[in-house]
Parts: structure tokens; sequence; C-alpha cells
């Protein structure tokens, strides 16, 4: 059996309605998918991991989260000059120190190698739609269609809940009864992430779900649906606020200032948006290891000892085995391994935006393998963390990429896992 290229995988991930199961480049000129230049995603196999595996990862997610919480909020309480050492864009500070409204949700990526007892936590993901729908409802699908069980029964009651939650919580913020409040879902027009949405939004009661080339700022007082012309109270936007800052309009206006004040304003709220940017930098783990175990409380330091890898902004704290990766790097962008001082991996994506940022250095590390269908591949967990209410992190969904080479990046394949 194909596991890139089948009936069988079409007719399985179709019924899925998961339009993102093979990736499809975009032209630049034009905007159009290049259908002939489709690549397998999604791959026809169910990786079967043991239930204790599965509940040792959402237990190391739930104390690595109470860390996070914990660090944001140090971020918000540092100075200007502290947030530029470690990297936060200067349009960015004003909201990641002001928003108040604590992050919802964010996937924590994983190496967890039981062959070798290393099980460390190598960046969180706290603003990107990628792997979410896979990890939440993806798995317990397709672990069905091989005769396993769910890795996770609960994945998505967990999230529908706390989604909910957290969107009510937006509507207090913003002092508006949530029955009288517009809210919206959008973010880039592609298969993946709009279809991540409209998947998520299924889960709100009265939301809407929009590109987000529709979004306009109207005379600095509200934000609003240009299809429909109605204002929006409460958005979530999964686009990352690093490239919000730089986007213009057709007449090369930058629409940042404009958006900053209506959510400083609280005339719309932007949820997991500026609050979690604050922990999205990869500069956090750095921030970290300098604030020092006893900066911490004993279980918080025994966290930070036993799951989260040696990480600074100047590689030569590290040695001379070390990965690096941009600050605000993504899908493993601009990414290398050096091992003994000689680099050893480089990354396949390596766009100037994301190799000319200063970069964080972090303990190399020695990822699981897997065996699929005669072939070795490199194995990265993704666990998801959702706000219970009461600015808890609780363990969501979970799932693995693998990748023909070391570094998992965009073009890493997802394996779903049952028990």
């Amino acid at each position: 059996m194909n596991i890139f290229d089948c009936p069988q995988r079409d007719r399985l991930f179709g019924s899925m309605k998961m339009g993102w199961y093979n990736v499809c480049p975009i032209d630049e000129t034009t905007g159009m998918l290049l259908t002939e230049q489709a690549s397998p995603y999604a791959l026809y196999h169910c990786q079967q991991v043991s239930p204790q595996t599965i509940r040792e990862i959402k237990q190391a997610s739930e104390v690595v989260g109470c860390v996070l919480m914990q660090a944001w909020s140090v971020i918000r309480n540092l100075d200007e000059e502290a947030l530029l050492y470690y990297g936060f864009p200067e349009e960015s500070i004003r909201l990641v120190k002001y928003d108040a409204l604590a992050p919802f949700c964010m996937r924590l990526d994983w190496c967890w190698n039981e062959q070798t007892g290393v099980k460390k936590v190598v960046e969180t993901n706290s603003q990107t739609p990628s792997f979410w729908f896979e990890c939440t409802v993806g798995n317990h699908r397709v672990a069905e269609h091989f005769g396993l069980r769910s890795p996770d029964v609960n994945a998505h009651d967990t999230l529908k809940f706390t989604l909910n939650q957290h969107i009510k919580r937006a509507a207090v913020f913003l002092d508006k009864p949530f029955e009288e409040c517009e809210v919206v879902f959008t973010t880039l027009n592609n298969a993946e992430d709009l279809g991540t949405m409209q998947w998520l939004s299924s889960h709100v009661h009265r939301s809407t779900i929009m590109p987000l080339e529709f979004l306009r700022i109207q005379d600095g007082k509200c934000l609003f649906d240009q299809r429909t012309g109605k204002s929006i109270d409460i958005l979530f936007m999964w686009y990352p606020l690093e490239w919000a800052i730089h986007d213009t309009d057709e007449n090369g206006e930058r629409l940042w200032p404009a958006l900053e004040k209506l959510i400083l304003e609280r005339k719309v709220v932007i949820v997991n948006f500026g609050s979690a940017f604050a922990l999205q930098p990869k500069s956090v783990f750095a921030l970290i290891y300098d604030l020092g175990l006893d900066f911490f409380s004993g279980k918080d330091a025994e966290t930070i000892f036993e799951y989260f890898p040696k990480t600074s902004l100047n590689k030569n704290d590290i040695g001379d085995s070390y990965f690096a990766k941009p600050i605000l790097g993504r899908e493993g962008e601009g990414g290398f391994a050096v091992n003994s001082g000689r680099i050893t991996a480089k990354s396949t994506s390596n766009n100037p935006w994301y190799t000319e940022q200063a970069y964080v250095y972090q303990e190399l590390l020695e990822f699981p393998k897997v065996e699929i269908v005669g072939q070795s591949m490199t194995a990265v967990w993704g666990a998801w963390l959702y706000n219970n209410g009461y600015d808890k992190f609780i363990a969501g969904g979970l799932g693995m990429r693998v990748s023909e080479g070391e570094i998992t990046d965009n073009i890493a394949y997802w394996c779903p896992v049952g028990c």
C-alpha cells in the first residue's frame, strides 16, 4: 500500500473534509494553487503508540504550561529595553504589555525520545492554526479507520468547552453582553489555515468565518467585514502579529497603528493575539534560563530542569553542539544544527525574512526515529494546551509529524497515531 498516494487515502481524508491532506504551492503572481505540484502531507498510515506515552506527554505538557504562564507574567512586566533584547519587535511591545486577556492556547513541540530518555520541549507555537484539526479530530478518525483506539477521546470536548469559555471571557473584557457580540474567525485564504478556522468556528454558536483580506478598519472606530459591513467585536485571528505590524493597504499605508488603537481602546478584542505573541518568540526559553531556577517555585524549577533544553541568545553559552533558529522562526525556516562545531543539518526553507533575524541557540537534541513502511523518519510530537478559564493550561489533543530529514519543516508529514 502506497501511504503517500492511493485511492484509499483520497477517500479517507476526503471523508474527513480535510482539504489540505495534500499541500499545493501558490503561484506568487496569480495567487492560484499549483495543483500539478501537489505533495503529500497526511500519510495513509496509523502509528501505534502506548496509552502510557500519551498520558506522559500530556502530563509533561501541563507542567510546562505552568512555567510558561509564569513567564507570561514576567514578560508583561519587562521594560522596553529588555523586550527588545529578547527580540520582540518594537511595534509589538505596547500590545504585549497591555493585553491582559491571558493566552487561550498553544502547541508545544516535543523531542520525546523514549529510547534515549531525552524528553524536552523545544518550542511553543501560540500563534498558528497548524496541526490543530489533526491532533483533535484527525487522529481519532484515522485510528478508527485502521482498527485502533483514539489516542485522546476527550480532545474534542476539551477544545469546545475551553474555546467557548474564552470567547465569553473576551466579551467580559470588552464589557459587552456576549449575546450582542459579533464573533468572527479569520485567517489567510489557503486550504489549511482557512479549513482549520472553518472547523474551529463551528464550535462557537453565532460565529462567522471570513478570509483575512476582507477585514477592514472604518475611520479608526471599528473593525468590520467588508462583504457585509458588519462591525466585529471579538476576533479570533490566526495571523502572526509579527506579520501584521508590517502590513499595508492598497495605498501603501501601514495598517498596524489603526488596529493597535482599536485594541488598546477595547473597541475590539482579538483572542490569543497580544498575550499569545508574548510567548511566541523562541527567545522565551532563553529568558527562562536567564531568570534562573531560583526565580521559580520548586515545582516549576523541577519542570525546567527536567523538560526545558538549555537555551541562550549567545551560542557560546551552549558549546560547540547546538540547534540554531530565528527568534521569530516558523516551520523550521532558517534552522540549522551544529555538532562539534560543524553544520550537520539545515532546513530546506531559508527565506531571508527568517535568516536575517537574530538567532536563539538550544542544546542539540537527538530526536526519535520511527519506522514507517521500511523508511526511518524523524519524529516530533505536538501537544495542545488550553486555558481552563482560570489561567491554567490543560492538555488537549496531540499528534506526530515526521520528516525524511533531520529538521521538521513545512514539508514534514502528518503521521496519524492510535493506541
